[in-house]
């Protein structure tokens, strides 16, 4: 049977997959689709309208994102939480959605960006199968990165849910760079061949397990020149400088990317991811490594450093006390404004 555009079909979980595509919109964050396409355990008597079988979702996505291959995962809000619909898009568009399900409490997740295979979710029965799917590394690109949000309603009584998207990833913001070599011997030099990048950067993020300390890395202690290079965008954990960096303050505005890491306190296993500045001075290469403590998804990291010496000989070396000075600020990723799109 195939599903045809505004009308409601029966099946029987987990026997059919079935997917209904919408263009995508750039501008609006407020997304209201229509999804007739489900698979589910609980039988709905075609072309019904019975309110107490669907849920009005309102889906708020952050900026720099497009939302794309949208996948919806109803489980029922108990201790066992089974999966009792699933929903598809291969392209989301401002409009509405009646997400269908079974009539009773629900928890709902939405994530967006992962590859458009109606089968890839064949294995999930509850919510915890699906916390233990892992975002990875290699398939994210900070100008659409993967999103996850989630919401609960109770079917046929609020029947109204909003859930905000968020990608997963931590950006790091180098908003300036100066080196304030002054009463060195060698001062007025600059650190040349500069290059920024990321170490200790975890491989895979399971963002519905809070507080998950990452067991799988790039770039462990230094950096993988190779596997770097494999990822999709190779930007998103390492830059190169065109200019030293010297006395005159640059604004460079570099954004690097890491999934979230919350050690407070480095121990074996268990690492602080690092942004790395690498730069020779006199022929010499050196390395200032900065502990990137505590690193939290969907939020922006602004840096404004300066370097006061010589760093260290090894980028997994921690500098002497003082030959970096930093100026912290955490926000959360930009938002745009939320609107309504009526058609």
């Amino acid at each position: 049977m195939t599903p045809r555009r505004g009308r409601s079909y029966t099946f029987t979980y987990p026997s059919f997959f079935s997917r209904f595509g919408l263009r995508v919109s750039a501008v609006t964050t407020v997304a209201f689709l229509h999804l007739p396409a489900f698979f589910s355990a609980c039988s709905i008597p075609p072309d019904t309208t019975h309110p107490d079988t669907k849920a009005q979702i309102y889906i708020l996505r952050t900026e720099k994102t497009n939302l794309w291959n949208l996948d919806l995962f109803f489980f029922e809000d108990d201790s066992l939480a089974r999966l009792d619909s699933y929903q598809h898009l291969a392209e989301a568009n401002p409009r509405q959605v009646d997400g269908i399900s079974c009539n009773g409490p629900k928890r709902i997740v939405a994530l967006s960006g992962f590859p458009d295979d109606i089968y890839a979710w064949s294995d999930i029965r509850t919510y915890g199968s699906l916390a233990r799917r892992a975002f990875c590394l290699e398939k994210e690109n900070p100008g659409n990165p993967l999103l996850y949000g989630e919401g609960r309603v109770a079917a046929g009584i609020t029947r109204a849910v909003t859930i905000v998207l968020q990608p997963v990833l931590a950006e790091v913001r180098i908003r300036s760079l100066a080196c304030d070599f002054s009463d060195r011997p060698y001062a007025g030099a600059a650190l040349e061949h500069p290059r920024l990048y990321l170490t200790n950067v975890s491989r895979e993020c399971h963002p519905l397990t809070a507080g998950e300390v990452p067991f799988s890395w790039l770039n462990t202690g230094r950096l993988d020149e190779a596997a770097t290079a494999a990822l999709p965008v190779p930007e998103m954990v390492l830059q190169e400088l065109e200019t030293g960096i010297g006395a005159t303050r640059l604004h460079p505005d570099i954004r690097l990317y890491a999934y979230p890491n919350p050690v407070v306190e480095e121990m074996f296993g268990h690492p602080f991811t690092r942004l790395v500045i690498e730069g020779s001075i006199g022929g010499t290469t050196y390395y200032y490594p900065i502990n990137l403590a505590r690193l939290e998804g969907n939020t922006s990291l602004a840096l404004d450093i300066t370097l006061t010496r010589t760093g260290s000989l090894d980028p997994d070396i921690p500098v002497s006390s003082g030959t970096v000075l930093l100026e912290t600020d955490t926000v959360p990723w930009e938002q745009r404004p939320a609107a309504t799109v009526t058609f």
